[in-house]
């Protein structure tokens, strides 16, 4: 059985709804292509907790106390807020998580003259960031962001690449051999993989979580 029948076979129940993960994020459509929402999820993601169960009701609690209202419509507004802010701490009590969203919205508000949309700034941003050089990005100098929250944020924005998290390492080791201690090396090594298999590294990524999860759907969106 060669590499992509053997993907087919193990992660046959999940395929079409990471399909619909993928396409989510390349159309500019997590969250419903609120940006806000997107580095709202990146940053909570960051904490390591199980994304569905706890991530996702939590962005949601985000957007009907403060998106839903209106009161949080921009990187501009978000920004303005602190990581000691009451409400988000009852939201999640983690003042890190906060604190790299936040700073997120002022670093990429700086570039918004620019754009027409705060997405616009978030994907463009994400486009021309190189994961090799993470640590001299804006983004990657922020307290907090480490190399996966960095790639996770670009691909939710619709760029094709991959995050060295736990649970993807720990299964493309399991299913493919892949067994790459540097991640960096490890995110090359996903791109070869993609390449052999003929599917885009976000739906790899999306198989791995949503079988991982015992998931079938995606329903981290509004």
């Amino acid at each position: 059985m060669n590499l992509r029948a053997r993907f087919e076979d193990r992660f046959r129940a999940v395929i079409g709804a990471a399909r619909m993960g993928e396409q989510r994020c390349i159309n500019g459509k997590r969250w419903n292509g609120n940006a806000v929402l997107i580095v709202v999820d990146a940053s909570l993601d960051s904490s390591g907790l199980h994304y569905f169960n706890i991530v996702v009701p939590r962005v949601r609690r985000f957007y009907r106390e403060y998106v839903a209202t209106g009161e949080i419509s921009s990187f501009s507004n978000f920004a303005t807020l602190s990581p000691d802010d009451a409400r988000l701490r009852a939201i999640m009590n983690n003042r890190r998580v906060w604190h790299v969203a936040i700073e997120l919205c002022r670093v990429l508000n700086t570039k918004r003259a620019r754009f027409n949309s705060d997405f616009e700034v978030l994907r463009h941003w994400a486009e021309h960031a190189s994961y090799d050089k993470w640590q001299e990005d804006e983004i990657g100098r922020i307290n907090g962001v480490g190399l996966i929250t960095f790639q996770y944020l670009r691909m939710q924005t619709g760029v094709d690449t991959s995050v060295p998290d736990k649970i993807i390492k720990r299964v493309v080791a399991d299913e493919f051999g892949i067994h790459e201690n540097d991640d960096i090396e490890f995110i090359k090594a996903m791109e070869n993989l993609s390449r052999e298999l003929g599917y885009s590294q976000l739906l790899l990524c999306w198989a791995i979580w949503l079988r991982e999860a015992n998931r079938y759907d995606d329903d981290s969106f509004l």
